[in-house]
């Protein structure tokens, strides 16, 4: 049916990406402390303290922005701090500290690969596989509340997609276009985090 009427495929990959928006996006403006409360304060503290840093929440005494510095400079680096110098920067820009931005950047990310998965799915096994594989990645309750978390973590799934998604392009179409996008894409995802390597070297042809 899918194949016969597609049409019909659009509107319900359509409707698809926009329940999964709707889902994620309930509660949005609660404290990021649903999934790996810990993880989620480590980069609430550090966007914080880099927001102070540059300028950001004039109203704190003077105590109170040597201590957010300090606590930002306190927290362990464990990947590139890619996620909160975003949100700092659009901190900057919306005019204040508000925690729902850097998660909405994270849903963003998750849907984007989802495309990117749907597209790659799409090659591999055909539109009906390609539905299944979407539905399984934009629904399963585990990745929906991963997906809207104040973490590398969608940031590093976007990319490990979309790098897996450029490497197929490439074997079908071995261009210096595709082996270049593959190769930024995939060394984004490890920059990103670099667990990925262990992702990406798998499905990976040759």
């Amino acid at each position: 049916m899918m194949n016969k009427t597609p049409w019909f495929y659009r509107i319900f990959v359509a409707a698809c990406f926009i329940a999964a928006l709707g889902i994620r996006v309930y509660g949005l403006k609660d404290l990021p402390l649903d999934f790996h409360a810990d993880r989620q304060l480590q980069s609430m503290v550090k966007a914080r303290g880099m927001y102070v840093n540059s300028g950001g929440l004039p109203n704190l005494s003077a105590w109170q922005r040597s201590f957010a510095v300090q606590q930002w400079k306190a927290m362990p680096i464990e990947e590139p701090e890619v996620m909160e110098h975003l949100a700092v920067w659009s901190y900057q820009l919306a005019g204040g500290e508000y925690l729902w931005i850097p998660r909405l950047y994270s849903i963003l990310f998750w849907l984007i690969g989802g495309l990117a998965l749907l597209s790659l799915a799409n090659d591999i096994t055909g539109r009906s596989g390609g539905l299944i594989a979407l539905l399984f990645y934009l629904f399963l309750p585990y990745g929906i509340i991963a997906s809207r978390t104040f973490m590398p973590d969608p940031l590093m799934v976007m990319f490990i997609i979309l790098g897996i998604w450029a490497a197929w392009h490439w074997v079908s179409h071995p261009t210096w276009g595709w082996t270049l996008a593959a190769g930024l894409l995939c060394g984004a995802a490890i920059y990103v985090k670099l667990t990925a390597i262990f992702f990406i070297a798998e499905p990976l042809p040759g």
